[in-house]
């Protein structure tokens, strides 16, 4: 068993499940080599395009941009906790750089409202729900869009949720609402004729649950129920619905599409990035200029 993959499965991931191993694969990649340089460069590069014309950089922050007193932060790629050689190099996103950058955008007097602009499907459950309830208090103080590119699945979606609205394009999907743990148990020797045998402790059996019994499966479940729990009741929360209504009508653990989600109550509206953005540029002029009147 490789390093990389006992990362990936060392706690529950909110996640779509096939990019688990896609994850491993890419953890095990030597991040020394001359394609890891040129995959910064390039992520900056698109950061900036996915932002729009005319954008310049946030101060303070790591990839938000500016446009017309609209801040732009993207949410690309898998979610990991804090930045790591994977958001280094694969255009991934970190909380810890979430968390600066949305705070930069909140503290900025020149900013009027803020656009998380967001293609993830999901990632590793720590943090997400510290993040969600920053998002549900800052838009209390600058209007928060999520604007849906391409998808906010899973722990994607569970920040998107906790925005003043999500708007989507057409073929945008949205929910993946659930928890995935892949837990391995090695079942035959190795390459080498080695067989890692774990041992616990007498009053720990549920350190190692074992995933092919009743019993360790139960205990394995039990956890990403919890979580799960957590999860429906920020989005039923910040959607402003009932948690029956997540359970029944928001996917089932699958993604909705466009205008089905709209229907749904997943989501408020379909429009483009371009129409979301000169909605939040209209915001902030009109604010200003209430606010110009009421110094007068």
């Amino acid at each position: 068993m490789t390093r990389a993959f006992q990362a990936i499965t060392a706690e529950p991931w909110a996640i779509e499940p096939s990019w688990l191993p896609l994850l491993a694969a890419i953890a095990s990649r030597n991040q020394s080599t001359p394609e890891f340089e040129s995959a910064k460069d390039w992520q900056k590069r698109d950061f900036e395009l996915m932002a729009g014309p005319a954008a310049q950089r946030l101060a303070g922050a790591h990839r938000t941009f500016v446009i017309d007193g609209v801040a732009v932060l993207p949410i690309t790629g898998p979610i990991f906790p804090r930045a790591n050689m994977m958001t280094e190099m694969s255009g991934a996103t970190s909380i810890s750089m979430l968390h600066n950058d949305y705070r930069a955008a909140l503290d900025n007097k020149d900013i009027g409202a803020i656009m998380l602009l967001m293609d993830t499907p999901g990632g590793a459950v720590s943090g997400i729900n510290g993040f969600a309830d920053a998002v549900a208090a800052g838009a209390q103080k600058k209007y928060t869009v999520a604007h849906v590119a391409g998808s906010a699945a899973s722990a994607g979606y569970w920040i998107a949720s906790a925005a003043s609205e999500i708007t989507m394009e057409r073929t945008a999907l949205v929910g993946s609402i659930g928890v995935v743990s892949a837990v391995p148990k090695q079942v035959e020797p190795d390459k080498n004729g080695e067989m890692l045998m774990e041992i616990v402790s007498t009053n720990a059996p549920n350190k190692r649950p074992d995933p092919t019994t009743e019993d360790g499966r139960g205990e394995i479940v039990a956890v990403l129920d919890a979580i799960e729990q957590q999860f429906i009741a920020d989005v039923a929360r910040g959607r402003k619905v009932s948690i029956e209504k997540v359970i029944a009508d928001f996917g089932k653990g699958g993604v909705k599409v466009g205008k089905s989600a709209v229907s749904a109550g997943m989501a408020d509206k379909v429009q483009s990035q371009e129409a979301t953005l000169n909605g939040l540029r209209k915001l902030v002029a009109n604010n200003r200029r209430l606010e110009t009147l009421r110094q007068r």
